[in-house]
């Protein structure tokens, strides 16, 4: 019982000994649980204080100093009050490199132990020199389920990368663990039994500001299983309301998975316009925002129905019969009869199809999965319904081909973050899992957990760790090509924004070929949606 609660709510032995006595009404004098204190409590208390002074000390700049000034001025412009800048300690990081690194060493911690906090880094190029972590960057605080400081969430006022900067993982702070505002939504989640899973830090602070207070955040694009564990204990139900664009829709895809892989039941918000959360509060009011909570939310069935809808030619036949056939692949993964029944008379009814035959396509569908899940099939349990470009990497290197861009640029960056904790800090704080090849996926978040657990790369332990086979062979390959990699300032950089220019460019591409077919069938007002999807797009990739 200890362990577990010590684990989920990352508290010491101690602190759960006594958490537990009080529940019981049962007084333990503090010496006798501590017996001096034990090495591993005094080193938690030490790093709660440094963390504790750091978030007071950038929010003493932020209200009070004029280089705090221009932040403060940008908080407010996005609707913030003072006193909720005051409730959430937001604070301000100057751009120079050493102000909380003079200001903490005054107050007696080492450099290192600074280091070990998450709070400064350490030079490449003179390992005895360290610098502040966060430098002219709005500050979020982080706090664990008690509203002790463990961490912090960093982002820029303009346009450079990454935007945002989380703490790395450390005594305190496990990002895959910790929820935003969790400590405060508690209540209101347990007394509406629902909990309304946002995208960002600022949509969360502008929603509580408005009055919704059972509103939490994700540290990263997507849900991990432990904070949906968290959620589950707390709530019957989880509304997840990311943002209305194509990232958005995927990350509560991926999030609405792992709450059903732990039990949990989830619904979905999908906002107009492509608006946040926080656009859409500053734009319709608390009121409208939550009404679409209240009356808009939508199964995660629908919701997948719908965007498949959306990303489908539903003007010929042939677009149509591949959505009926998709379709009855995520309907065939409902376990209730009655809701398999009502989405089929739905589609039924809308394509003058028989119910019959929908019935019939959903057996082959439930038989096909039983077949994967009982490993006749070995699944891939990271598809995220990614462009797969395996088969492509395998034929080029085969045949000595040039890759593609995009997928030439996955290797490269892969092999980077083999080798270099920081590039693989930099590409979960911007890509996280967004590879066109599932394996590429799969590779990157393993980095993300080694490194996580080591300070260094180490591409043989990292390896040995591995146990797929196809990863183990991915990650061999890329360990050699990386002894070739040009290691040129800026290139990580680059590689990122080729692999994020690809799903726009690769749409861009597709747009001529539907306009000529909604032409030809007379359909103008697609036509016109898809021309302004076309100068949309254009004017991303500028």
């Amino acid at each position: 019982m200890f362990s577990f609660y010590m684990l989920i709510e990352n508290v010491s032995f101690v602190e759960a000994v006594t958490h537990f006595a009080g529940r019981a009404g049962i007084h333990i004098p503090y010496e006798e649980v501590v017996d001096e204190e034990s090495e591993e409590a005094v080193r938690r208390k030490k790093l709660f204080a440094a963390n504790d002074l750091a978030a007071k000390y950038y929010h003493h700049i932020l209200m009070n100093t004029k280089v705090g000034e221009p932040a403060l001025e940008y908080l407010k412009g996005r609707g913030l009050t003072p006193g909720t800048i005051e409730r959430f300690q937001l604070g301000y990081a100057p751009s120079a490199w050493d102000v909380l690194l003079r200001f903490l060493t005054k107050r007696g911690f080492s450099e290192d132990f600074l280091e070990e906090a998450g709070l400064l880094s350490k030079s490449q190029t003179d390992p005895s020199r360290y610098y502040d972590k966060f430098r002219n960057r709005v500050m979020f605080p982080i706090q664990d389920a008690q509203g002790r400081v463990v961490g912090f969430g960093g982002r820029v006022m303009d346009e450079s990368h990454p935007k945002y900067l989380n703490t790395p993982e450390t005594v305190l702070f496990h990002k895959g663990r910790h929820l935003y505002n969790f400590h405060r939504a508690r209540n209101a989640i347990r007394q509406t039994k629902q909990a309304v899973l946002l995208e960002g830090y600022m949509d969360v602070i502008v929603a509580y500001q408005a009055g919704v207070e059972n509103v939490v955040a994700a540290l990263g694009t997507a849900l991990t299983p432990d904070q949906a564990r968290l959620l589950n204990r707390n709530a019957e139900e989880i509304v997840m309301v990311y943002d209305g664009d194509r990232a958005g829709q995927n990350a509560a895809l991926r999030s609405s998975e792992v709450i059903k892989e732990t039990g949990g039941s989830a619904r979905v918000v999908v906002l107009p316009d492509g608006l946040d959360p926080d656009e859409f509060i500053r734009k319709h009011g608390y009121e409208a925002f939550e009404r679409m909570i209240r009356d808009r939310s939508m199964s995660v069935t629908s919701f997948k129905l719908q965007k498949l809808r959306e990303e489908s030619q539903l003007s010929t036949q042939e677009g149509r019969i591949r959505f009926l056939t998709e379709a009855v692949r995520i309907i065939s993964e409902l376990k209730s009869p009655v809701e398999r029944e009502s989405y089929l008379r739905q589609l039924a009814g809308e394509f003058d199809v028989s119910l019959e035959s929908l019935s019939m396509e959903v057996e082959v569908a439930t038989k096909s999965l039983k077949t994967r899940k009982n490993g006749d099939i070995p699944p891939r349990m990271w598809n995220t319904n990614r462009d797969n470009g395996k088969q492509v990497v395998k034929e080029s290197l085969q045949s000595k081909l040039p890759l593609p861009a995009h997928l030439e640029a996955e290797r490269k960056l892969l092999s980077y973050m083999l080798i270099d904790e920081g590039a693989a800090r930099q590409v979960q704080e911007t890509l996280v899992d967004e590879f066109s090849v599932d394996e590429h996926a799969a590779l990157a978040i393993h980095l993300y957990h080694f490194y996580g657990e080591n300070e260094k790369p180490n591409p043989a332990l990292f390896i040995a760790q591995l146990d797929d086979p196809v990863l183990i062979q991915l990650a061999s390959e890329l360990v050699v090509e990386a002894e070739n990699l040009d290691m040129r300032p800026g290139l990580v950089e680059e590689y990122i924004q080729c692999i994020r220019r690809y799903p726009f460019e690769k749409r861009l591409k597709e747009i001529p070929r539907e306009m000529e077919e909604a032409l030809r069938n007379g359909d103008y007002a697609l036509l016109r949606a898809l021309q302004q999807e076309q100068l949309q797009l254009r004017a991303v990739l500028r």
